[in-house]
């Protein structure tokens, strides 16, 4: 059920306040306002004709996921169900990814070609590859993509045991490369991560299996300057890096090492420690969505494989147990398997059987989380004068921008009638407030009603104000 909030601190209600409260609210839903509920589809599991896997992208304007398949040489698209549309081949080395702002290129780091393809979202067919200039290979060719400072950053390897950043710019009439960045950081190819929302910070860190190494880079002029680098971070370090995402303000990095009990937070003004988020052993993928909210999944085939945390609290407000095939076979979390719709409604996760190569895309829904309002007002004020009205709408996590909640005001309570006087817009805090000018005296009730989205169920709150002569 809906959690609800009836009524506002301060403020004395007898019982019958609360049952003319309940038995309007059911009026108005169902007389006035025509509402009906929703279920959300089952969370479902599909089989993929690959065998070997390394990123994941999640295209929302066309409601497409692409799967890199390197050592198959292709990208795999499905749709939002997880059901195959197409496999896109001739993709040498397949490993990163990286999609433009506005879905309709799909960036893909060809290891075993030394270059980037580029890739129409709509047609599905390649137009365009970019040399790297890095070589070709194992230990030579670009692995990890990321859009940031208005160029695509991509980590290669400039031997078996060295590796750097290099840039990609498409903005003028022929394309720069730029290499060598980085120099001296990491021992293996750096995994990349970026967010749209602070373009010109870029992270990266070492996942060859050894300690690794993270490092903070303003990338605003072009140029890779380091802001930070710090070698094991974490309270416990970090070894075998397997995953990182940042926060969308980009002031932060959750990491994902194999090695920890817990996926680590690191402040990217400094990488200093700023929290952990309590999973289990063996942290394997991370991903952030755009109101903060992390996926945060493990390999072990004990406990939950995937769950999910409100930023800043160090404990899951829900979590998915994959099924195990049999008694002698784990389904298990693969290394950067997990990536979110943006429109925070599901997760895609990518997982494999033990003791095999047979790969499998989970589309997990978004649960609706229980959410409150919380209405406040004076207990008492004049008619035909302002009467402001303020509120929070609370959940375990946040609203993101573009929320509204709508007003009705019952002028006699008893009668069970309302009118919808107006609409409040809900700040990223959950607050809002609203302002009216109430013409009747006596008990004036206001009920907000919060129709919900695909992350949060629907909720109300009221509150009751004693409207004297003016």
């Amino acid at each position: 059920g809906v959690e609800r909030q009836v009524g506002a601190p301060g403020l004395v209600h007898d019982e019958g306040d609360f049952v003319r409260g309940a038995a309007l609210f059911a009026a108005l839903s169902l007389s006035l306002l025509g509402l009906g509920t929703s279920t959300a589809a089952a969370d479902t599991s599909n089989p993929l004709p690959i065998s070997s896997y390394r990123d994941i992208a999640v295209d929302a304007a066309h409601q497409q996921v692409f799967l890199s398949d390197p050592f198959g040489d292709s990208v795999l698209v499905t749709d939002y169900a997880g059901r195959v549309v197409k496999q896109i081949g001739g993709a040498d080395g397949a490993w990163g990814f990286a999609l433009s702002g506005d879905s309709r290129t799909l960036y893909v780091a060809l290891r075993d070609a030394g270059a980037i393809a580029a890739i129409d979202t709509v047609t599905l067919q390649e137009t365009a590859r970019y040399d790297t200039g890095t070589g070709a290979g194992a230990y030579a060719g670009p692995t990890s993509l990321a859009l940031a400072g208005d160029r695509i950053w991509f980590g290669y390897s400039l031997d078996t045991w060295r590796g750097a950043l290099g840039s990609l710019d498409l903005s003028g009439a022929q394309p720069v490369v730029t290499r060598d960045q980085g120099l001296d950081t990491f021992r293996g190819s750096p995994r990349l991560a970026a967010t749209p929302q602070a373009p010109n910070t870029l992270v990266a860190a070492e996942s060859d299996g050894n300690t690794a190494a993270v490092a903070v880079y303003d990338v605003g002029d072009g140029r890779a300057d380091n802001r930070a680098t710090r070698v094991d971070p974490g309270p416990d370090g970090c070894a075998s890096l397997q995953d990182a995402a940042l926060t969308p303000d980009g002031r932060q990095v959750v990491i994902a090492c194999a090695a920890a009990h817990y996926h680590q937070v690191l402040r990217t003004a400094d990488l200093a420690d700023s929290g952990t988020y309590t999973t289990g052993w063996s942290p394997t993928a991370v991903a952030v969505d755009p109101s903060g909210t992390t996926a945060a999944g493990v390999y072990g085939p004990s406990g939950p494989d995937v769950r999910l945390f409100a930023q800043g609290n160090p404990t899951a407000y829900t979590a998915w147990d994959f099924p195990e095939p049999s008694d002698y076979a784990d389904t298990t979390l693969v290394p950067g398997g997990l990536a979110w719709a943006p429109d925070g409604s599901r997760i895609f996760a990518v997982t494999e059987t033990s003791g095999t190569s047979s790969l499998s895309l989970h589309v997990l829904d978004h649960p609706q989380v229980a959410t409150t309002v919380t209405v406040r007002a004076p207990a008492s004020s004049p008619r035909n004068q302002d009467l402001t009205l303020t509120g929070k709408l609370e959940a375990p996590v946040g609203f993101g921008a573009g929320n509204t909640v709508d007003i009705w005001r019952i002028d006699d309570p008893m009668a069970g009638e309302g009118t919808l006087i107006g609409s409040a817009n809900v700040a990223a805090d959950g607050t809002f407030s609203y302002t009216d000018v109430p013409r009747a005296k006596g008990q004036v009730q206001y009920t907000v009603q919060y129709y919900g989205d695909t992350r949060h169920a629907y909720a109300y709150g009221s509150v009751v104000v004693d409207v004297v002569s003016d």
